[in-house]
């Protein structure tokens, strides 16, 4: 029997809502499904009264489906990143949108990453048919973005299990390659003094590119000597101790005195000098002409950091000045410490020598005589590195009671 104004019973339009709206009622609780036109809620009414008079009434069988893919999970994931690598995380996504974006992300399985990863091993370049397109390194990059995506998804209730975790990563290539001095100074004379500054700050710093170029002077702390970055790579306040050299860079700036950055834009007045452009344009043409290859901006700080193992400064040390959370990390440099191993393999050796150099407590006694001839030795090797750093017009090392300060590029002349 009809209601009344014809009106069906348990279905009804919604104030500023649109379609036909289907309303239930289960043990109290009421109980809404949308529909787009009428007919429809009139078919999902009876069905629904019907599963409910039988006992088979389960909401979720008529609920929306969480279903969603790739490529709109992607958007959403960016949409919200704050990551300092957002630029990377938007080149990866838009990479994986046209592999996989129309997949739903819970019919994505294994075996589709496995060949994704096959063929970007095998892809070569259009020009060049003997070079790869892509490194291991650049393939375990993307693969280490979408694992990230599907662990957000894991969180959402959307996943149960991240694909990625099934995929074994590449084998990385561990190479440091850092600037030596004969580099630097072919790079210095084919650079403009301004721009050498640049160059010459990052390698007495250490900073990361992003951390040099949007440098504030607020940051800055010449009285004490110290840089502060506010939540850098690591999520952490980092405090970077400032060399005498960086010092000089910093009270030659004008900038100091005309911008809030400490390397601010010559174009365009109250922004930072972009990085980006300044490496096309000044730093890389500049190791094209002084014939330096393999070396990027990142060169600079594993430079900075090269120059201090080798200036014998100990790789705790080095990790604090570069600010890494783990001494892994800093371990990449250790082969570069000229006595780091030599005093740990000696000490099992079958002669005895714990060092090559005898220790004060090695020459105790009555062997006097042994414990002049070292510490003439080591006053002659002392003597002799003194020479040399102020023979160099390159390297400045530098001891003030507080501590030793790391070897860095000496900016005279």
């Amino acid at each position: 029997m009809a209601r009344a104004g014809g009106r069906d019973r348990g279905i009804c339009q919604r104030k500023d809502r649109p379609g036909w709206w289907v309303r239930v009622y289960l043990n109290g609780r009421q109980r809404w499904f949308r529909c787009d036109t009428k007919s429809q809620a009139k078919a999902l009414y009876g069905r629904l009264k019907a599963d409910i008079r039988e006992g088979k009434f389960f909401p979720e069988k008529f609920a929306s489906r969480k279903d969603i893919t790739l490529r709109a999970w992607i958007n959403r994931c960016l949409d919200g990143s704050t990551n300092r690598g957002i630029q990377n995380e938007r080149r990866y996504g838009r990479r994986w949108s046209i592999l996989l974006g129309s997949r739903v992300i819970t019919q994505i399985t294994v075996d589709d990453l496995r060949r994704i990863q096959a063929k970007m091993r095998g892809k070569m370049r259009a020009t060049k048919q003997d070079q790869r397109q892509w490194t291991d390194a650049t393939i375990n990059r993307h693969f280490g973005y979408l694992r990230r995506v599907f662990n957000l998804a894991i969180k959402d209730g959307r996943l149960d299990r991240n694909p990625v975790s099934g995929i074994k990563f590449l084998p990385e290539a561990s190479s440091t390659r850092f600037l030596n001095d004969e580099e630097l100074m072919r790079l210095k004379s084919v650079m403009s003094p301004g721009h050498w500054q640049l160059v010459a700050f990052a390698i007495e710093t250490g900073l990361r590119r992003e951390e040099q170029f949007l440098l504030k002077w607020k940051q800055v702390d010449l009285e004490n000597g110290v840089l502060t970055l506010p939540l850098p790579k690591g999520g952490r306040t980092r405090y970077v101790p400032l060399s005498e050299g960086a010092k000089t860079i910093l009270r030659a700036l004008p900038s100091i005195l005309e911008s809030g950055w400490v390397f601010p834009s010559a174009t365009t007045k109250g922004l930072p000098l972009d990085s980006r452009n300044f490496m096309r344009r000044v730093y890389e043409p500049a190791l094209r002409k002084a014939g330096i290859e393999g070396a990027c901006w990142h060169t600079l700080r594993h430079t900075a950091a090269s120059r201090r193992i080798m200036a014998g400064v100990d790789l705790v040390s080095v990790k604090m000045f570069l600010g890494h959370r783990n001494i892994e990390t800093t371990m990449r440099y250790s082969h570069l410490s000229p006595d780091h191993l030599r005093q740990a393999v000696n000490k099992g050796s079958l002669s005895g020598a714990e060092s090559p150099t005898p220790s004060v407590s090695n020459l105790d006694g009555d062997n006097s005589k042994s414990r002049s001839e070292a510490l003439n030795r080591n006053q002659n090797r002392n003597q002799a590195r003194t020479n040399e750093a102020e023979s160099s017009d390159v390297i400045d090392f530098v001891v003030r009671p507080a501590g030793i300060e790391p070897a860095t590029l000496s900016l005279e002349g």
